[in-house]
């Protein structure tokens, strides 16, 4: 008999967050996906584009506008609250049929 691992029933999705110091709307997609982190449900990467780093690598993958969410190959630009909703619905897990 051979043991196998189980998969998991949750995946974390790993989401990138581009940001800016001065923007206030980075500051609340910021906080309500660090809530998502906290409660594993995703794993966060955040950039800030008030860094040479930060801005290089928004200029590599063609982000132009903050708060952008990057979800695998998919950009959200978080224009307004209703964007971000959107996003932290799609990345909340389902339970049940």
């Amino acid at each position: 008999m051979t043991s196998e691992a189980t998969p998991s029933t949750h995946e974390r999705a790993s989401v990138e967050l581009f940001t800016h110091p001065t923007c206030i709307g980075c500051q609340e997609a910021l906080t309500a996906l660090r809530q998502l982190e906290r409660a594993d449900e995703i794993a966060l990467l955040v950039t800030s584009l008030g860094t040479a780093s930060g801005r290089a690598r928004a200029e590599e993958l063609g982000v132009t506008s903050v708060p952008t969410v990057r979800i695998g190959g998919d950009h959200r630009i978080l224009l307004r609250k209703s964007d971000l909703d959107q996003v932290l619905a799609d990345l909340r897990p389902t339970t049940g049929p």
